[in-house]
């Protein structure tokens, strides 16, 4: 039986400092064949340098490379539909900047054929990038994975669905069949796609193992204090617009009320403490109702 050609998809932004250490990652797979796709998003450094450097160097590694630099920012959605659309393979990897263990791809193929299945999810361990330091595994090992699209669908809405997309793995079919990556949402991919995923009726199959490395930097926009207020505030545009157009009316649907209650004065607390960037005490004030308000979710 001939192993199925998988495809890595790359997307990479101003990541000069981390991108070698992701490609070296996916040179090191134990799996062939393998082919490698990078797509750039206009990076204002010289990741697309590097990147061109290294194929240049490793291309016999795989079945098939190529390096595509936009000539324009066009966000993180539409710059994997540009990658995943360029590429060839039956099975898709998607990858920003992080680490890919060496078993990575033969697990998640294993697993697939072993499962039958069109959607794989596994583990990350998440790593500072300045210090290595491990800062938590995603699912931890007491989370309960749902098992029915059903049950992942209404876990998702609330928030509660522990998928790390950047172990995501899935069949080329279903790319197609959902129409790839929503690109209305220019910062958030993953998170309309799995619910398209699920409201479908497709599911996400569970293998608990760690398959990556994920790095959290000071530059991360959603976790980082650093960020720059309009930063930020495209990111709160972005994620708020997949809240109200697909979860808000999702969770109504569903009569689920208490969930809806309490996204909407997390997002209430959480631009708010955006917007008072000039203001130090109501920055704090409305972040530490955010912070409770997150905590608590648990309970609902």
């Amino acid at each position: 039986m001939t192993a199925p050609l998988v495809s890595i998809v790359v997307v990479s932004y101003n990541a000069s400092e981390s991108i070698i250490e992701t490609l070296d990652s996916i040179k090191n797979q134990t799996y062939s064949p393998l082919e490698l796709i990078i797509a750039d998003d206009c990076s204002q450094d010289d990741t697309a340098i590097k990147c061109k450097e290294w194929l240049t160097l490793n291309q016999e590694r795989f079945v098939r490379s190529k390096l595509i630099v936009n000539e324009e920012n066009k966000g993180i959605s539409a710059n994997f539909n540009i990658g995943i659309r360029a590429s060839t393979g039956e099975w898709i990897k998607i990858f920003g900047d992080d680490i890919l263990l060496p078993d990575a791809i033969e697990k998640n193929i294993a697993f697939a054929n072993k499962n039958g299945c069109n959607m794989v999810v596994s583990r990350a361990k998440w790593i500072s990038n300045e210090t290595k330091e491990v800062l938590t595994i995603l699912p931890e090992d007491n989370y309960k994975f749902p098992v029915s699209s059903k049950e992942q669908f209404l876990a998702h809405i609330q928030n509660k669905l522990v998928a790390p997309s950047t172990t995501w793995f899935y069949k080329r079919e279903l790319y197609d069949k959902l129409g790839g990556i929503d690109e209305r949402y220019r910062l958030s991919d993953d998170i309309p796609f799995a619910f398209k995923l699920l409201e479908s009726g497709e599911r996400f199959s569970y293998l608990p193992q760690v398959t990556v490395l994920y790095r959290i930097t000071y530059t991360s926009i959603s976790v980082n204090s650093k960020s720059s207020g309009k930063q930020k505030q495209h990111f709160f545009k972005s994620r708020s617009a997949v809240y109200y157009e697909l979860h808000a009316p999702a969770l109504k649907k569903h009569k689920l009320w208490r969930s809806l209650l309490h996204y909407n004065l997390e997002w209430y607390f959480y631009k708010k403490k955006i917007y008072s960037r000039d203001d130090s005490f109501a920055r704090y004030f409305y972040g530490a109702f955010f912070t409770v308000l997150k905590a608590l979710r648990i309970f609902l």
